[in-house]
């Protein structure tokens, strides 16, 4: 019995090639997510650090980090607001959700105003269609 030739491959089919950047505090990201990372941005950490990012990874400037509390705020509110109210499952933390994102202070924001994960990690996916 002979042995089964490999599969032919298209000739246009190109192998994704990963990025790698260099990864600060990377001690701190387990090693098998340094290959999937393909943008690190620093940005100030003042609070609003979660969604200053946000904004730079969306062609914004980290000073446009309002703007995107308020999509992720219309986003959470909107017509798929029970779908986010069922995966949240929590009335109380769903409530601290919406009021981290409705927040327009100036200055540095208060704890309760950051970006917490995961539940406003999905919200970013399902608006922006990205993961952060």
């Amino acid at each position: 019995m002979s042995p089964t030739p490999p599969k032919p491959t298209p000739k246009n089919l190109k192998m994704p090639t990963l990025v790698k950047v260099d990864i600060p505090h990377k001690d701190q990201i387990p090693i098998w997510m340094h290959d999937f990372i393909e943008k690190v941005t620093d940005v100030p950490g003042d609070g609003h650090s979660g969604f200053r990012a946000v904004g730079v990874l969306r062609n914004l400037t980290s000073d446009d980090h309002q703007l995107i509390r308020y999509n992720l705020y219309n986003e959470l509110v909107g017509v798929e607001n029970a779908r986010y109210r069922r995966m949240i499952n929590d009335d109380r933390r769903y409530k601290e959700v919406s009021n981290a994102l409705s927040y327009a202070g100036i200055g540095n924001a208060p704890r309760d105003k950051w970006m917490t994960m995961p539940d406003m990690g999905f919200l970013i996916a399902q608006k922006f269609n990205q993961t952060v």
